[in-house]
């Protein structure tokens, strides 16, 4: 009973959530986030079996094991008392996010800059710089093919939205209707510019967003498109 308040008094805070994993003896490095902790399901038999990387985001509904409970079969077809449960170790590495409905079995490790596809089940090893769905989950491409296969897709999606928001509600798109794929036309140099034009509310939510990722767009991203202008220009 005191286990179950324990834990459910250290999924009232992201904090207290990340304290009580690592007090139990998960390895975990920085900045890890939890979509929602209420629906995460992290196997704390062996707690020290479990090693998170720096920079992993886990989605709704997330599930690791460190163990099975096969052996329990044996007891009665080969009445044999093996131990309870067969365990292994589960490893996570850097740069690693997880779509929804995401379970990872034991004895897996997953490597650097990764990410596995909504409903995958993680039953063996994923390589570093891929991108793995599937039951089970393996690499279908890498992350240098997917990051550019993304952006030409980004902009056509955004082509779209553009011309379904003047043919169908017949007006003028705005740059505020693109606000959120202002990465597509705002250069680096001229990201604060471009906050500051913003309504103050929605300035604030914006630099919440990006966080820790602020200063390194700041210093280095260039944008397709040399402002909102230019891209429609082009569209």
């Amino acid at each position: 009973m005191i286990r179950k308040i324990r834990y459910l008094f250290a999924l009232t805070s992201k904090k207290r959530f990340h304290r009580y994993l690592k007090r139990k003896g998960v390895i975990m490095g920085k900045n890890i986030h939890f979509k929602n902790r209420k629906t995460v399901d992290i196997d704390l038999t062996r707690p020290w079996l479990i090693e998170i990387g720096d920079n992993v985001y886990f989605n709704k509904n997330f599930t690791l094991l460190t163990h099975d409970a096969v052996s329990r079969l044996y007891k009665i077809k080969y009445n044999d008392f093996l131990p309870l449960h067969s365990t292994g170790k589960v490893k996570i590495g850097n740069n690693v996010a997880f779509a929804r409905e995401v379970t990872v079995l034991k004895g897996v490790t997953i490597g650097d800059n990764v990410f596995i596809g909504h409903g995958s089940l993680v039953s063996k090893d994923i390589p570093s710089n891929c991108i793995a769905v599937g039951r089970p989950a393996k690499a279908v491409c890498t992350i240098d093919e997917y990051y550019e296969k993304s952006k030409k897709k980004y902009a056509e999606e955004v082509k779209d939205n553009y011309f379904r928001i003047k043919n169908e509600l017949r007006r003028e798109p705005t740059i505020e209707d693109f606000k959120d794929e202002y990465s597509l036309f705002v250069n680096g140099n001229k990201i604060d510019d471009f906050l500051d034009s913003l309504d103050e509310k929605v300035q604030k939510k914006m630099r919440k967003q990006m966080g820790d990722s602020y200063e390194n767009y700041k210093k280095n991203h260039q944008s397709m498109f040399d402002g909102f202008d230019h891209m429609v220009a082009n569209f």
